[in-house]
């Protein structure tokens, strides 16, 4: 079932690096949303936030520190590397995490 989400709700393919540069996993397909919310709790404030999300199965251990970088070929302007700044969500089978340029 994870895989047929993975086909259908997939924006296009990254790679993820590790925060040295060595390249950790490729051909991740992978989901991205640039208006999610992130919540401050601190402050108490809601903020416009990106996130990338990807199968868990297909990540496997990754770098905390690391960063996806999207393939230019599918992502045109947009394939740029977009660096890990927390976990909006896991749930097990889907990791989202929140990202800056």
């Amino acid at each position: 079932m994870d895989a047929a989400i993975e086909d259908s709700l997939s924006d296009g393919l990254a790679e993820f690096i590790s925060a040295n540069g060595t390249l950790q996993h490729s051909a991740l397909l992978i989901m991205l949303d640039k208006d999610a919310e992130r919540i401050d709790t601190v402050q108490g404030l809601v903020a416009r936030a990106v996130t990338i999300s990807v199968r868990r199965s297909a990540l496997q251990t990754y770098d905390r520190q690391g960063a996806f970088r999207l393939d230019a070929v599918h992502w045109g302007a947009d394939g740029k590397t977009w660096h890990l700044d927390g976990i909006a969500s896991d749930d097990g089978h889907w990791i989202t995490f929140y990202v800056v340029p």
